[in-house]
């Protein structure tokens, strides 16, 4: 999971692992995102254990050193792992995809894709050339080339169901552009059915990241 600062990879990710385990998969979540010290799957450990996810970051798996961008010697073993579903959620931008350089000899030769996540609404990506730019950028860092697109276009608690659909014809826009396919629709749940008829999976989410008190 690549994409730009903000646009929910962390988020993404836990769902996606979450839904993978809850299908019969091994899963570990691997944790690369040493750029930013917000937001980070790291920080919800006990709800991983307690789903039977594997959570791998830095070397020293302990809170005190949560913050250092030391990372763990076994990810390269979850990473080439045939009998886990292994998710990586990496830093944002091409910055933070740059960690992935290490690994790509052994990502190019397994089974794995690279996917760009993109919120629409986010000041960085809520134009076609600001996203392709931001797809290009992170390909030129890597090396390889972005496998799909994942719409996470959202605006919160203020999220209506024509948000979602513009943004869907902002990316369709995008694909016809650049030739990477969107391969899902990210949604609140309760937009799950009105989304299902759009050739992107729809695939709904549940927040977990998001502290309660930001609400408040």
């Amino acid at each position: 999971m690549t994409g730009h600062y903000g646009s929910g990879k962390t988020e993404l990710a836990i769902n996606f692992a979450i839904c993978s385990r809850l299908a019969g998969s091994k899963v570990a979540l691997i944790d690369l995102d040493i750029a930013n010290p917000y937001f980070r799957s790291r920080e919800r450990a006990p709800l991983l254990a307690a789903k039977d996810i594997d959570l791998i970051s830095n070397a020293y798996d302990c809170d005190i050193t949560a913050d250092l961008p030391a990372l763990s010697s076994r990810i390269g073993k979850y990473i080439m792992a045939e009998d886990y579903q292994s998710v990586v959620d990496v830093g944002g931008n091409d910055s933070g995809a740059r960690i992935l350089n290490q690994y790509m000899a052994t990502l190019k030769n397994i089974d794995s894709c690279i996917l760009m996540v993109v919120n629409t609404y986010r000041p960085e990506t809520d134009d076609a050339p600001k996203i392709i730019e931001m797809a290009r950028s992170i390909e030129a860092e890597i090396g390889w080339k972005i496998h799909g697109i994942v719409n996470n276009s959202n605006l919160l608690e203020a999220t209506r169901f024509g948000h979602i659909t513009d943004s869907v014809k902002l990316l369709e826009q995008v694909s016809a552009l650049t030739g990477i396919p969107v391969v899902a629709n990210c949604c609140k749940r309760e937009f799950y059915d009105e989304l299902t008829c759009y050739s992107a999976a729809a695939f709904p989410i549940d927040l977990f990241m998001r502290p309660k008190w930001l609400d408040s």
